[in-house]
């Protein structure tokens, strides 16, 4: 696992984050990071988030704090999430709060690739307090949260735009 200043330390919290990954999807960059930034809709294209509530806005009235309730195996798990975007890049980072059992981090950034096409760049990393990490419905990304992660994004991108 590597250690990334730039997404966790934009909100505060120096987390390990594990290396990036990317993804082509079918419509432009500024299309999808429109559609990943509207965080009310997360639980839309995100299996395992089953409510999204936006707490606070920005003085921009983007979402800056937004709670989750999320369904992993079988538990419920909820938790708060920070958001900081940078809006000329096509980026935004999001992190639980220093003090929270619960660590969940990331980013997602959105490249042009041509007229019709952008690439996700995206990280995420989570600790649910016991060191693991959780179980997904899907056997293909067991263990492996950013894939499935990003997956139903390109899946809800190609249904939504």
């Amino acid at each position: 696992m590597r250690y990334l200043a730039a997404p966790a330390q934009t909100v505060g919290v120096v987390t390990p984050i594990p290396e990036w990954l990317t993804i082509p999807l079918p419509r432009t960059a500024d299309a999808c990071y429109e559609l990943f930034c509207d965080v009310g809709r997360i639980p839309e294209w995100l299996t395992v988030v089953r409510s999204a509530v936006i707490t606070r806005r920005d003085r921009n009235e983007r979402p800056r704090e937004v709670a989750f309730l999320a369904r992993l195996e079988r538990a419920t798990v909820g938790y708060t999430l920070t958001y900081r975007y940078r809006h000329s890049e096509r980026w935004v980072c999001w992190a639980t709060p220093e003090e929270s059992s619960i660590s969940v981090s990331g980013f997602a950034q959105f490249s042009p690739l041509g007229a019709r096409s952008c690439l996700m760049t995206y990280s995420l990393a989570l600790d649910l307090g016991d060191g693991r990490l959780p179980s997904w419905s899907d056997p293909l990304y067991e263990g492996h949260a950013a894939s499935a992660a990003m997956t139903d994004f390109r899946d809800f991108v190609t249904r939504a735009l």
